[in-house]
């Protein structure tokens, strides 16, 4: 094998600053160094399954640049384990760099139950089932999550409720009785109890998604500006508005424009359910950078500033939502994102 290369060689070829000759120089000690250890070649958009020996033992779960070459993405995986986890220590003199500290938390089964002028928190210790709306008839219900909080929750009629972080759902006062309708801003999956007699409605804005016994998620954050998504898993769902009226099948999903009424249709068949975000997991599908950011920044309760640069990046992978953020940190390295933090801000910038 050829002399190790230099650690600001690498560094310069991580962040796209080599020249052509100084590219080629690190592909081919890469190519080398792969053949030392009979590394097997790694396809373009799966590096979390074959790039084992590099990364396995480091994050179970991956984040993948989406338009990026193949023997770029090799390279750049390796150099960026090397030297942000401290492999390099093999092929460099002197100690690894240390990781910065990031004052971010993992998020928590939390959230608070608003009756009338009362405020009650709430946490997985202090569960709600079904019967808890007894004693509040008549009065305005609604829970709600903060950022780094999401929460479940059972109605009266035996639906149950996951509520993202920073969101809220409120109850009509007559729930289970002449109607079944919630109000929701934010994001929630509902798994719903059949009753053919009373539909179960869930409000957003002048939108309405109507079901009799099914299982599907809503999502309408102010970040992701005047669209509404739903997406069904079971069962049958009517999405309406003054405009038009679309029922969902399983595996699709509608995006609704709130301020020009229209809708768009998505078949999602054999991708990820819906409501990942509440068994412990996002999912990412060639999603847009912002909306990545928008959806950590919610569960790890950080502030963000992100460069026009990286706006129209576009991501695909799966990471645990019980990782430390460090590590999301380096996942996000690893897809060829640059940040510094400054205090509890976290600025991405090339």
């Amino acid at each position: 094998m050829k002399k190790p290369l230099s650690r600001s060689l690498l560094q310069k070829y991580q962040q796209g600053l080599c020249s052509p000759e100084e590219t080629a120089l690190v592909e081919s000690w890469y190519n080398q160094l792969s053949k030392a250890n009979n590394a097997k070649e790694i396809p373009e958009l799966d590096l979390a399954a074959e790039d084992r020996y590099f990364r396995q033992t480091l994050f179970g779960d991956e984040l993948l640049a989406g338009q990026r070459k193949r023997a770029y993405l090799k390279v750049a995986a390796s150099i960026a384990l090397f030297i942000t986890a401290g492999l390099a220590i093999y092929f460099f003199s002197g100690p690894p760099q240390p990781q910065p500290a990031a004052p971010f938390s993992i998020g928590q089964f939390q959230a608070e139950l608003l009756v009338g002028n009362q405020v009650v928190s709430l946490d997985e210790r202090q569960p709600l089932g079904s019967t808890w709306m007894d004693k509040h008839k008549g009065n305005k219900v609604a829970l709600q999550t903060k950022k780094g909080q999401e929460y479940r929750m059972q109605l009266p009629d035996g639906t149950t409720v996951w509520l993202n972080a920073d969101s809220r759902l409120e109850i009509g006062k007559d729930y289970n009785q002449k109607q079944r309708s919630v109000y929701l801003q934010g994001e929630a999956y509902f798994k719903v109890a059949k009753n053919k007699t009373v539909p179960f409605i869930v409000h957003v804005g002048s939108t309405s998604i109507e079901a009799l016994g099914t299982a599907f998620n809503v999502r309408q954050y102010e970040s992701d500006g005047q669209l509404l998504s739903t997406r069904l898993d079971e069962g049958s769902v009517r999405v309406s508005n003054a405009v038009r009226q679309q029922v969902l099948l399983p595996g699709q999903a509608v995006q609704v424009n709130l301020q020009q009424g229209s809708f768009e249709l998505q078949q999602q068949s054999g991708q990820p359910e819906g409501g990942q975000w509440k068994d412990g997991y996002f999912i990412f599908e060639q999603t847009p950078l912002p909306e990545i950011m928008a959806d950590l920044a919610r569960w790890y309760n950080f502030t963000y500033t992100l460069s026009p640069t990286y706006e129209k990046k576009v991501l695909s992978g799966k990471i645990s939502k019980k990782k430390p953020f460090a590590e999301v940190l380096r996942i996000l390295r690893l897809a060829g994102i640059n940040y510094t933090i400054d205090k509890d801000q976290l600025l991405l910038a090339p």
